[in-house]
């Protein structure tokens, strides 16, 4: 597995100890963005100062986008609702966001069989995360893909009884 040389490195901090909420901020700089969830549904935002961006998602679909006012700047799609697995393309790229093993929270993001990216857990009992992505990758979007990502350990937490978000909220 070979990554791309250029990368950025994000670090993912919960907003709080029960939140799945994010702050992110992007290693030597002064950029910082968040990632909120709705309550009651799999939409949120992401705002990456000075802009803010939708994250919707079509009912009963496995189809999300991010957005800027009415501009769709990514779309993902998750082919197969019982897999760990999206299909992301945003302008002229397409990107695949898979879990990197059936055992691990940890995703990789790839473009034609090649790795370009991770996004994972600081160690496996915290919600603290990484993404460490190809520089080609813009910022937005792999912030996008880290909501997707969250997306799933959110998911994965609510269908084990919470043993999987008990885990994480110890490490917080």
């Amino acid at each position: 597995m070979t990554i791309n040389a250029f990368m950025t490195v994000l670090t993912c901090l919960p907003q709080s100890i029960c939140s799945w909420n994010y702050s992110i901020t992007v290693s030597d700089s002064d950029v910082t963005a968040s990632v909120e969830f709705d309550f009651w549904s799999e939409q949120g935002s992401i705002i990456l100062e000075p802009s803010c961006y939708g994250v919707k998602h079509v009912w009963l679909s496995g189809e999300w986008s991010l957005e800027s006012g009415d501009r769709v700047v990514a779309a993902a799609i998750k082919p197969n609702p019982l897999t760990r697995f999206f299909e992301v393309s945003y302008g002229s790229q397409d990107l695949v966001l898979r879990t990197e093993s059936p055992f691990t929270r940890s995703f990789l993001v790839e473009q034609d069989d090649r790795v370009l990216g991770t996004i994972q857990p600081m160690h496996p009992f915290t919600r603290r995360a990484s993404i460490d992505c190809s520089s080609s990758i813009a910022m937005p979007v792999q912030i996008f893909l880290f909501w997707l990502t969250v997306l799933m350990w959110k998911r994965s937490a609510n269908n084990s009884g919470g043993a999987v978000g008990a885990a994480g909220v110890a490490g917080r």
